[in-house]
């Protein structure tokens, strides 16, 4: 008797997904490993220039975090201001919304 295994997912597709959940826990490092990955292991992949698109999101979210360390609160409210702007539907959206309002920033109104 055989044991119905399941076919196995596409890596493209695992790495994606991968991706999307370490960036939705805040786990940007690894994120952005299995992105770039698929990137440019998978490069002919549908799911290559979503994969890109997160990537912005989160470079643009550490840059933010990095300002902010750095004390450049105004360039860093800019920085999270333009990450909600251009990526709405990233998990990283609401937390650059939250970080800015931490440094006493009011919400962006056009969100």
């Amino acid at each position: 008797m055989f044991c119905q295994v399941p076919a196995p997912a596409y890596p493209a597709q695992v790495l994606f997904e991968l991706g999307a959940k370490d960036e939705a826990a805040g786990r940007l490092e690894r994120a952005k490993l299995a992105l770039i990955t698929l990137a440019s292991t998978y490069s002919s992949s549908p799911l290559t220039a979503k994969a890109r698109v997160e990537l912005g999101g989160i470079y643009m979210f550490m840059e933010a975090r990095a300002q902010v360390q750095s004390g450049r609160t105004s360039a860093a409210n800019d920085t999270f201001r333009v990450l909600v702007r251009v990526y709405p539907d990233s998990p990283l959206a609401q937390r650059a919304d939250e970080a800015a309002r931490s440094l006493g920033i009011p919400p962006d109104p056009r969100r």
